[in-house]
C-alpha cells in the first residue's frame, strides 16, 4: 500500500509539472508580454505606462495620477484593462483588440471607445 501512495504521489506530482510546462508554451504575450512601455490615447491628455501587468496613467499637462490597474494579454490580438480612477474612485474596465504590437483598440464597460498607440521609443 506504501508504494501505490508514492506512485501515486509521483503521478500527480508529474501531471501538475506537465501542465506547468504547458503554460509556459503559451503565446509570448499572454501574461503582459509585449505590452512593456507608453502608451498615448488618440486625442491626447495622457501617457500610460505600462509593465508587468501593471498600468498607471498619468496627465500631459500636471503630471497627476488618473488611473492605476492592471492588464492582461489574453492573447496576441486581445487584451483586459481593468483600472480605478484616483479622480472618482470609480472601478471601469475594458476589452481591447490588438491588431499590431502598437495599437490597443478598446471599450470600457459603458461602451466608449478609445484607442491606445504605443509612444516611438
Amino acid at each position: 500500500m506504501d508504494r501505490n501512495r508514492r506512485i501515486t504521489a509521483l503521478a500527480i506530482a508529474l501531471f501538475a509539472l506537465a501542465g506547468c510546462q504547458q503554460t509556459a508554451k503559451l503565446d509570448p504575450l499572454a501574461g503582459g508580454g509585449g505590452l512593456t512601455g507608453t502608451w498615448i490615447p488618440d486625442g491626447g491628455g495622457y501617457s500610460a505606462l505600462f509593465a508587468n501587468g501593471i498600468f498607471r496613467t498619468t496627465a500631459t499637462d500636471t503630471g497627476n495620477v488618473i488611473s492605476e490597474g492592471n492588464y492582461v494579454a489574453i492573447s496576441a490580438s486581445q487584451v483586459e484593462l481593468r483600472w480605478q480612477s484616483q479622480i472618482t474612485g470609480a472601478a471601469n474596465l475594458a476589452q481591447c483588440q490588438r491588431p499590431d504590437a502598437n495599437v490597443l483598440n478598446c471599450t470600457d464597460s459603458a461602451g466608449k471607445p478609445f484607442v491606445l498607440r504605443r509612444a516611438p521609443a
